[in-house]
């Protein structure tokens, strides 16, 4: 890898640390943690998904999916319905509380976003993109 490969790296990785904190910050206040957020916002665009679902899409460890839906259905944002054809996997939706919490998470993600985007121009974006798909592909997993 040469020294621009690693600084492009590096800068992706340092973003995504300073989009954890700040979502991390953002949320402590009602008790998320992990990847609860993310959890919910699948839920909310895949109603009645599994958690092998969650963690196939977001490339997660099944038992941190697992916990955090837990944690979750504690707090009362999700609903887990075990599966008739297999009562080991549940079916998640997301409760009213829940429903208030993708909103709070949007907010969370906007603000940040608003920081990351200053001073880039749609043209920008556009190429970064285009790059970021690429880059994505030769990651992909089989």
């Amino acid at each position: 890898m040469n020294a621009m490969e690693k600084s492009v790296l590096s800068s992706l990785l340092r973003i995504n640390r300073y989009h954890r904190k700040a979502l991390r910050c953002a949320l402590a206040p009602y008790q998320y943690v992990g990847v609860m957020h993310l959890i919910v916002l699948y839920i909310n665009r895949n109603p009645g998904s599994s958690q092998e679902e969650i963690t196939g899409f977001y490339a997660l460890d099944k038992a941190s999916v697992a916990r955090d839906a837990r944690r979750l259905e504690d707090l009362g944002h999700i609903q887990r319905n075990k599966m008739p054809e297999n009562r080991r996997q549940y079916r998640l939706y997301l409760t009213d509380a829940g429903r208030d919490m993708v909103r709070v998470i949007d907010r969370a993600a906007e603000q940040f976003q608003k920081i990351l985007a200053a001073s880039i121009s749609p043209e920008d974006w556009a190429q970064l993109e285009l790059l970021l798909k690429r880059l994505e592909e030769n990651v992909r997993l089989p």
